[in-house]
């Protein structure tokens, strides 16, 4: 029997095996791919304005010649509570929590990015 597209009936369970296949490692990816949060690095226009630890609930105001940003940090989470930037789009942002995961507000050349217990240790600074 031959299926719309030229595709035969096997051909279309060969599809649907990898689309869910496909669909399982990225849910497992996501779900268990990633380390932990340990902290959140702040930077404004590419140079570092603080790191704060995630496990500490605290509210960051960051203002400088390109506008002014209130994140906040609760339970574990980060996330953009206020921005003075013409469109908000960093305000959409899901709260961040694990290793690698960010929040940009482009206008203000502000990044809110997660770092694992690694970035901790290995910088000599202490912070």
């Amino acid at each position: 029997m031959v299926l719309g597209l030229g595709m035969k009936k096997r051909d279309t369970y060969l599809l649907v095996f990898f689309l869910i296949t496909a669909a399982a490692m990225a849910l497992f990816m996501n779900v268990f791919g990633k380390d932990a949060g340990e902290c959140v690095v702040v930077t404004v226009d590419g140079e570092e304005f603080g790191v704060y630890r995630l496990s500490q609930d605290s509210v960051i105001e960051v203002e400088n010649a390109f506008g002014s940003n209130r994140i906040v940090i609760k339970n574990g989470s980060a996330y953009m509570e206020a921005a003075d930037c013409p469109d908000k789009y960093c305000m959409t942002y899901q709260p961040v929590t694990k290793a690698n995961e960010s929040i940009i507000c482009l206008p203000h050349r502000l990044v809110i990015q997660v770092e694992g217990k690694n970035y901790m240790e290995t910088d000599g600074i202490a912070r």
